[in-house]
């Protein structure tokens, strides 16, 4: 019987100053063949050299790029890494999702692999539980984000999650084939930021055991310049979450 798979998804736009260091780090963590992973690159239309660079690891790294020429934000690209896992994946597989920029660390998913394996579905490494680290995120950041996530669980209350838009997170593989099952295409149709409430929501609604661990975030180590609008995005997502409070998520 072939053992279960490790899939590592990585949504990636213009991380070519961040390949050098991140994918040592995985070389770290899988140091051989023992352990059947996977990683897979969408290149989300990056008009720099992060496909070359990520292609260079090929002789020491399991790696794929899947993408397109055009860039079309983290929606879609959350969307084609999910369906390139259901599809090519089996149910008992798990999918780590990360960011591209070396602010998650590989090193990480053992602790998150224990979280599945006492019985989760998803498991979230949260800013909010007792032992996390956050370096390089400015005070004023880290209180915004505070209380948006309070208004987040007033407005859609998932059972064990505090942290809705880490984009750090692992799932089981049956549970994303479950619930492209139920939702087909439309399990994402957020195009930016709100893609991450939006998938985790809808993972609910069909039943995911969720679980967080204190997550180590590494801003300080980020290479490439920020491509996020935090005060605007979070307005932008708290009036989705309100609209769908008020006419159903479907």
């Amino acid at each position: 019987m072939t053992p279960p798979t490790i899939w590592i998804a990585l949504p990636a736009y213009n991380e070519e100053a961040t390949i050098p260091a991140l994918f040592p780090r995985f070389a770290e963590v899988f140091p051989d063949q023992r352990v059947h992973y996977q990683i897979v690159l969408y290149n989300d239309g990056c008009t720099d050299q992060t496909v070359a660079r990520a292609l260079e690891w090929k002789p020491r790294l399991a790696i794929e790029v899947i993408g397109k020429a055009v860039n079309m934000g983290l929606g879609e690209g959350l969307r084609c890494l999910i369906r390139h896992v259901a599809e090519h994946g089996k149910a008992d597989d798990v999918m780590f999702i990360m960011d591209c920029d070396d602010t998650h660390h590989p090193r990480q998913f053992a602790d998150m692999l224990s979280a599945l394996e006492q019985g989760h579905d998803v498991v979230i490494a949260s800013r909010y539980r007792r032992g996390s680290r956050i370096a390089g995120v400015a005070l004023h950041r880290q209180l915004l984000s505070f209380g948006a996530t309070i208004l987040f669980k007033t407005l859609h209350n998932c059972r064990g999650v505090l942290d809705y838009t880490c984009g750090f997170r692992g799932y089981r593989v049956g549970l994303l084939q479950r619930a492209r099952d139920k939702y087909g295409e439309r399990l994402i149709e957020e195009r930016g930021f709100a893609c991450m409430v939006e998938l985790l929501l809808k993972l609910n609604r069909v039943g995911a055991r969720m679980v967080e661990i204190p997550i180590d975030l590494r801003y300080d180590l980020k290479q490439s310049a920020s491509k996020m609008d935090v005060g605007g995005n979070t307005l932008r997502l708290l009036r989705k979450l309100m609209a769908w409070r008020l006419h159903g998520l479907e």
